[in-house]
């Protein structure tokens, strides 16, 4: 368990923000904060080979409203 409070700890650190704080915010608000606080831009870069389809990142981050409008349209049809 004391690995795991380290990690957290180091999380953090490294984030300038609470584990609670993180689990709150979206992934494009988490960019969008990242950005600004490093005055860098943020990038996801994927760690497998992009076969088939492509990446799933490759439009970049999607908004959680993006997510429902696209889950709305499927489950329209």
């Amino acid at each position: 368990m004391k690995a795991f409070q380290r990690l957290l700890k180091n999380i953090e650190k490294k984030t300038g923000l609470s584990v609670e704080e993180l689990r709150n915010k979206s992934p494009e608000e988490y960019r969008d904060y990242m950005t600004e606080r490093t005055h860098k831009p943020f990038k996801v870069n994927a760690e497998y080979p992009t076969i088939g389809r492509g990446g799933v990142l490759r439009d970049g981050l999607a908004s959680s409203l993006e997510i429902n409008n696209c889950i709305d349209k499927i489950l329209s049809i």
